[in-house]
């Protein structure tokens, strides 16, 4: 079985290999990128502070974020131990597919700092990310929302915006369920709960979760916080947009920019390379822009930029694994008894 499961990685992580490879041919041979363009922007000074600093204030941002949560559990992690749990995901997702595999880093570690709540502390990271992609899905579907003359004889663009408003109605009807479920008994979800509580893992993770209905202020600072973040985000995109003389408007970033993000999230190649190019020229192209390649030269000038600052994080890497949690991890000796302590 474990020699299958090797073969079957390897065949996974090939075919991820070969499908990103084959989308890095297809974005050069479509011209989705004007690298004269490029070019003349990517390392400009004034461009790369700008980035670098707004990217700093997004990781503070996401950090607060995450400290929120982890302070909901109890837990005794710092702010200062999260930016660095948060700089060495950002170190790994320059090396591994897609853009969560740091989260996965994240994962392992925190693990490794509260060794007796491993379920809790992980179950921070995987909230942190729900809550932010979430967000980010709501903005695109509020901006399509306030602006839906975008979608006249945009046959594309209306079925992203009814897949956009499902996904937040069904979310929202979900969250209201969940938090109401405190006051009003629904004998249904009840049942559910009890159920799910019977299986060991999961019981853990739902117990967790629990924890959070009676946390609404938090829950809702964390929604702020996401908020800002897209804010920060969508508007870092914008401001080098203009520079590069792209005519789109400013609520437009607002769509295109979460939109196209949460599609880089699909692991094929590190930091969505390639992924991200087709996402932003489709999204540019349904949107009518003229030449569409500015999407995709865009995209790649902030993905160097991100890449960069990602980079960043193996200053933190290299001073937290001297730590005994990390070494215990990184090295495989933690006891099978201690990964599923809480």
């Amino acid at each position: 079985m474990k020699v299958n499961k090797k073969v079957a990685d390897k065949l996974k992580f090939a075919l991820k290999l070969v499908l990103g490879l084959g989308l890095v041919v297809y974005v050069l041979r479509s011209n989705m990128v004007d690298f004269a363009a490029l070019g003349e922007v990517v390392f400009r000074p004034s461009n790369l502070v700008l980035s670098l600093v707004a990217y700093t204030l997004m990781t503070v941002v996401i950090v607060a974020r995450w400290h929120l949560l982890v302070q909901a559990q109890g837990l005794s992690l710092s702010f200062k131990e999260l930016f660095s749990l948060t700089m060495i995901g950002n170190f790994f997702n320059t090396f591994m597919p897609g853009s969560v595999g740091g989260d996965l880093i994240k994962a392992w570690y925190v693990a490794g700092q509260e060794p007796k709540r491993k379920t809790k502390a992980i179950f921070t990271v995987l909230l942190d990310r729900v809550i932010g992609l979430t967000i980010i899905v709501f903005s695109a579907a509020a901006t399509l929302l306030f602006f839906n003359e975008w979608l006249v004889g945009r046959p594309e663009l209306r079925v992203l915006a009814y897949a956009l408003w499902s996904f937040t109605g069904a979310t929202i009807l979900f969250g209201g369920l969940f938090f109401l479920s405190t006051r009003f008994r629904i004998p249904q979800v009840s049942r559910l709960m009890e159920l799910l509580k019977g299986v060991k893992f999961v019981g853990k993770i739902l117990d967790a979760l629990l924890l959070y209905r009676n946390e609404v202020p938090t829950v809702l600072k964390s929604v702020l916080f996401s908020a800002l973040n897209v804010l920060l985000l969508s508007s870092l995109w914008a401001i080098h947009g203009m520079a590069m003389g792209i005519e789109i408007t400013l609520a437009q970033y607002f769509f295109i920019v979460p939109v196209g993000l949460t599609v880089s999230a699909i692991p094929l190649l590190p930091g969505g390379i390639g992924v991200g190019q087709v996402a932003f020229f489709t999204l540019f192209s349904w949107l009518g822009v003229k030449n569409p390649e500015q999407g995709g030269t865009l995209c790649t000038l902030l993905q160097v930029h991100l890449i960069l600052f990602n980079c960043l994080g193996a200053y933190f890497y290299l001073r937290f694994k001297s730590s005994r949690p990390v070494k215990e991890l990184a090295t495989g000796c933690v006891p099978e008894s201690k990964l599923y302590s809480v």
